[in-house]
């Protein structure tokens, strides 16, 4: 049923604790194929801009796609999922918008993630990236409740 599962990631505990449901939702199902994704946030670009030019805002983001392509692999890493083929994928944009044009262009069947991950400037908590993704997604969506890893983490 399920061919491509999308688990997006900010680099928080939080969104991280999606990662034992993710491992065991694509086993139990053999979902061949299990993509992890980061958004660097295009408001960094923005914001840099002010303060160190567009050439400084270029090499800001480049280090912060380079740093989330390294998170990437070393989640991947720890994952441990044999049976499919993982991935991992860092684009820029507004959160919510870049998860739901990777879905609706990449063909993703199942997401995975949490209802809370960092505050500030990038805010992955209901009633924010995960609403907007819940409410205008194609794609069935599982929701690791933020409660569930504050449990955890605890």
């Amino acid at each position: 049923m399920y061919k491509k599962m999308l688990v997006p990631l900010d680099t928080s505990d939080y969104a991280e604790c999606v990662l034992e449901h993710a491992k065991e939702i694509a086993s139990a199902r053999a979902i061949p194929e299990v993509v992890l994704l980061t958004v660097v946030e295009s408001s960094l670009r923005q914001a840099s801009l002010t303060y160190v030019g567009e050439e400084g805002a270029a090499e800001a983001e480049a280090k912060a796609t380079s740093a989330a392509e390294a998170y990437l692999g070393a989640v991947k890493d720890r994952l441990g999922l044999d049976a499919s083929d993982v991935s991992t994928v860092v684009v820029t944009g507004e959160p919510a918008d870049a998860i739901l044009d990777y879905i609706e262009q990449n063909g993703v069947d199942l997401v995975v993630m949490s209802t809370h991950g960092r505050s500030g400037m990038s805010k992955w908590f209901l009633g924010s990236v995960v609403e907007r993704v819940l409410r205008r997604t194609v794609a069935p969506l599982f929701l690791v409740p933020s409660v569930v890893c504050r449990v955890r983490t605890s």
